[in-house]
């Protein structure tokens, strides 16, 4: 098990995964303590003893929540980007590119605004999520593995679920509507320890599962034909794959709404820095978690009146990152 590339094969990617603990910690620790106007490090001893005072309410209540939410999220997207990129054999292959996230969101919109009070928001968001995801596969008929046919249809229900969440919106005040466009441009303003717990609890059980998974899928990504001549169940396997991937995006969708670029960037990432054509859990929830917590303090301390949610500013770099994609691949 230890050779399987789901763990640290090796003394130089233990290095580099110890390299961005550290870099993850401290981004974290920025992020929960250090505001555009006011830094809280100076003032740790209050953080725990005067629960009445203003750091005590700053860390608590705002920036500490924000900061795991954001941690978890980036780690839930870059893992369950991995696995997408993993079954498609596509670098294009990511939960925002196929539209689990515009499906999650199009079921958290259609209960917080049409069906009030039937479904919890996550459960919605989850059936919304899982019913993109039958399409995609309907689309892709009865192949053992995903193909080009998947990315395809999966932009085409991208673009469906995104047009019936507009549509939603129209018919809504103009309040809930600003209120879920922010939404829905992802944003990690205003979390709280709801969101910490739904991306914290899905976290470590969808993880665990996919490592699990990971002998089989280290033979499916060498061959599928040899996979199943090895005895490999591929259909079991990548069902299981998908669910658990998908259900790590659509945590991720609820807790923050659909950020973009993460889950198809950070495993790019990772196959770079750590030199690996292996998917590897940990250094890609590390890398995934530090990008997001990067980008949401580059967000935070930009020079705008406004806040700028986070997915907007992901969804620029990410604009920018496909395209070295596309013409790194021409070259």
């Amino acid at each position: 098990m230890k050779q399987d590339g789901f763990f640290l094969p090796n003394p130089r990617t233990r290095l580099l995964t110890l390299c961005f603990s550290v870099l993850f910690a401290v981004l974290l620790l920025v992020s929960a303590t250090v505001g555009k106007h006011q830094n809280l490090l100076p003032h740790a001893g209050s953080l725990f003893a005067d629960e009445t005072g203003v750091p005590h309410f700053l860390f608590w209540q705002l920036w500490l929540p924000r900061a795991l939410v954001a941690a978890g999220v980036g780690a839930a997207l870059a893992v369950s980007g991995c696995f997408f990129q993993l079954l498609s054999r596509n670098p294009l292959g990511s939960p925002d590119i196929i539209g689990i996230n515009a499906g999650a969101s199009l079921g958290a919109v259609a209960v917080s605004l049409v069906w009030v009070n039937t479904l919890p928001v996550t459960l919605g968001a989850l059936i919304g999520a899982v019913a993109t995801l039958v399409l995609v596969l309907l689309g892709n008929g009865t192949r053992n593995r995903f193909s080009l046919e998947i990315v395809i249809g999966g932009l085409a229900v991208n673009a469906l679920a995104m047009a019936a969440v507009q549509f939603v919106l129209t018919g809504v005040r103009q309040e809930d509507a600003y209120l879920i466009s922010v939404w829905l441009s992802g944003s990690l303003a205003q979390r709280g320890w709801g969101e910490v717990a739904v991306v914290w609890t899905t976290l470590p059980v969808c993880a665990t599962a996919l490592a699990l998974l990971g002998r089989p899928f280290a033979v499916m990504q060498v061959s599928p034909a040899a996979a199943a001549f090895l005895g490999v169940p591929l259909k079991k396997i990548s069902f299981w794959g998908l669910l658990a991937a998908t259900i790590l995006a659509t945590a991720a969708v609820v807790a923050a709404g659909p950020i973009a670029f993460i889950a198809l960037a950070a495993p790019h990432l990772t196959r770079k820095i750590f030199k690996s054509s292996r998917p590897l859990i940990l250094p890609t929830a590390l890398v995934g978690a530090s990008l997001l917590l990067f980008s949401d303090l580059l967000a935070r301390f930009l020079p705008m009146q406004s806040a700028l949610p986070v997915g907007v500013f992901t969804a620029g770099v990410g604009g920018l990152y496909l395209l070295y994609l596309i013409f790194s691949e021409r070259k």
